[in-house]
């Protein structure tokens, strides 16, 4: 059976033998309100999950350590919806102290793997700051961009609402997935033809306005076709993306 090896729960010496030719995984999330029926901590266990099976799958050809989840993000955007918040230049500045703790003790490859939209900005920042800084090498992305191209073409994942979206068909599929216990589909909202996307919201302009940027009612499309299936197919697409990525990545075809 194989063992994610969650960097927290090894001892120095164990870390110091590895450290240097391993891949460093932080998965950045986020808690922040998602409609009426799925958990405040959904970007977090969304992460947790990703980089859990991306690490095991990874492990049998490569050094790969998790991280612990950095579990608050930048939700400022979701008030006065209950949210745990972070400032941009609070994120921007916990990430570059992550990032430089770890290669004080001698990591070389590191990669921060998100899952809030919120949070897609500031990681890019601290990669590009802090691999000139520290002079090794990171990598940033959040996970809907690494997989969407087969997300769209195997999962028809834009039938469901936008990707990732916010609370709307598709998160509401992977929670469904992974912690279906917490998902509360009797308490769905009601569809909503103005909360309906027209085109794919990765292919707009980004538009923030005051008090509605995350879609009216604090959710961005409806989850009525949001299915266990579903997301389970998409987390298998999106685990192996993300591992052919980190593949390339860790020997530089990338």
């Amino acid at each position: 059976m194989k063992v994610v090896l969650k960097i927290d729960e090894m001892n120095r010496e164990e870390i110091a033998e590895k450290i240097s030719d391993s891949l460093v995984i932080i998965p950045v999330g986020a808690i922040e309100q998602h409609g009426p029926h799925l958990p405040i901590n959904t970007d977090t266990v969304i992460i947790d999950a990703i980089t859990s099976r991306v690490c095991d799958a990874m492990s049998a050809e490569y050094p790969v350590f998790k991280a612990p989840v950095v579990s608050y993000g930048n939700s400022h955007h979701h008030f006065p919806f209950p949210t745990m918040s972070l400032k941009s230049e609070t994120l921007i500045s916990l990430l570059k102290d992550l990032v430089q703790s770890l290669v004080t003790f001698g990591c070389k490859n590191i990669l921060i793997l998100n899952s809030h939209g919120g949070n897609d900005e500031a990681i890019r920042i601290v990669a590009r700051d802090m691999s000139r800084i520290c002079q090794v090498s990171i990598g940033a992305a959040s996970y809907w961009t690494i997989a969407r191209s087969r997300l769209i073409n195997e999962c028809n994942v834009l039938d469901l609402g936008r990707v990732p979206g916010h609370a709307g068909g598709f998160e509401t599929s992977l929670m469904l997935a992974l912690t279906p216990e917490n998902v509360r589909l009797e308490k769905r909202p009601p569809c909503r033809e103005d909360n309906i996307p027209k085109v794919d919201n990765a292919r707009r302009i980004y538009v923030s306005r005051p008090n509605n940027s995350v879609g009216i009612g604090g959710y961005s499309d409806d989850a009525r076709h949001a299915a266990k299936d579903i997301g389970e197919k998409a987390l298998s697409i999106i685990v192996e993306e993300i591992v052919k990525t980190a593949k390339e990545y860790i020997e530089k075809k990338i």
